[in-house]
């Protein structure tokens, strides 16, 4: 990291003490560490340290053992130029599934373009060293990233005080991984009724939570139908949604003695999502089913209805492949430092264990419904 302190026009990297002192400051209290073998703890004004140069003693930065060390009830960032071996960064994306995407907490990339000066370590399958000089040219300014590691609140609420803050003419992309497909996740509390059949809203039970909606039907052996609508706009900074590659997952429960279990009589429930073509930016969710082979008698059943992205629906910004070198290009003829080896495939691997783990959710159906 100490090619990144060298070149004093446009540095962030410089400043990113200061910088972290103050936002951190402003959402509670910060304490910093360094890592490079092992995590230090940092005392006093210590980390102003790290925009000298003179302070880099270390070339092995383990990434993992941060991850492993972090605590999960604060939030964390990580600085790092992100250069880690295929199989230490196989261990920091099982660390961040099972200790954050499943715990339905976020990670957030902010890459930021800085003038670099110097030698890149490890890079490669064997572990190449690179000279590299930026100079003063912003195409040729070389990335570092900040890792953001917490609670989804906490992490959006950084990416907003640093965009406020950051005022330099440099780079900045972001990216949040998030169970979260949009600011306000789309269920029957927002989202407005458009169609009904053979269905109607009943609030008998008065439930306390409003994403849960309590309907009865007219009768039973009859089919019933309700459509709703809603307006999407991606969540802030999150991946694009390829909306013709969403599937439904459909669940019925039925509460037994206080809980809800999973109905061993689900029937016939079908699920339809489509364009609004009456408003642009809407869409239609529409679910159909009969009561006799879908609901259990004299029970209180749950209907589930989610809206989810196909493993090739969740869409990496553009920005992810403009940074990324691939592997095969790390020779002394090919190698770009511009470009960070192997983004793509991190970037990707962080997409692959939101979709597997956290399971995000466009839409989140919930319907209630009494039987007699």
């Amino acid at each position: 990291m100490k090619g990144y302190t060298t070149i004093s026009q446009d540095n962030a990297y410089r400043s990113l003490p200061d910088d972290l002192d103050d936002i951190g400051n402003s959402m509670g209290s910060i304490k910093f560490y360094s890592f490079g073998q092992n995590i230090k703890p940092l005392e006093g004004r210590e980390h102003r340290k790290f925009a000298d140069g003179a302070n880099y003693d270390e070339t092995i930065t383990a990434i993992y053992n941060v991850v492993e060390n972090a605590d999960t009830n604060h939030l964390s960032i990580i600085i790092t130029d992100l250069f880690e071996s295929d199989s230490d960064w196989s261990n920091v994306t099982k660390q961040l599934k099972e200790k954050y995407f499943s715990q339905h907490l976020s990670v957030a990339i902010i890459g930021i373009k800085n003038p670099f000066k110097g030698e890149i370590f490890d890079v490669g399958l064997n572990a190449a060293k690179f000279d590299y000089d930026s100079g003063n040219d912003p195409a040729k300014y070389r990335p570092f990233y900040m890792f953001i590691l917490g609670q989804d609140s906490e992490v959006k609420k950084f990416i907003q005080l640093w965009k406020n803050r950051y005022a330099k003419t440099n780079e900045v992309q972001y990216l949040v991984f998030s169970e979260n497909l949009m600011d306000k996740v789309a269920d029957l509390s927002n989202m407005e009724i458009k169609d009904s059949n053979n269905i109607f809203s009943d609030e008998q039970l008065s439930l306390p939570n409003q994403t849960l909606k309590e309907y009865d039907i007219d009768s039973l052996d009859e089919k019933s139908s309700l459509t709703a609508s809603f307006n999407y706009s991606s969540a802030t900074d999150g991946c694009n949604l390829d909306m013709n590659k969403l599937s439904p997952d459909i669940k019925v429960w039925v509460l037994k003695d206080g809980q809800w279990q999973e109905s061993e009589q689900s029937g016939d429930i079908k699920c339809t999502f489509r364009s609004d073509e009456s408003q642009e930016g809407n869409y239609l969710v529409s679910v159909n089913f009969t009561g006799e082979k879908t609901l259990t008698p004299n029970s209180i059943n749950l209907i589930h209805i989610a809206i989810k992205p196909e493993d090739t629906g969740f869409i990496l910004p553009d920005w992810i492949r403009a940074w990324n070198m691939d592997s095969s290009a790390v020779n002394m003829g090919q190698f770009d430092g511009s470009k960070t080896v192997n983004f793509l495939h991190i970037a990707e691997s962080l997409k692959d264990s939101v979709l597997s783990t956290a399971q995000p959710s466009l839409v989140n159906m919930n319907l209630v419904i009494q039987t007699k």
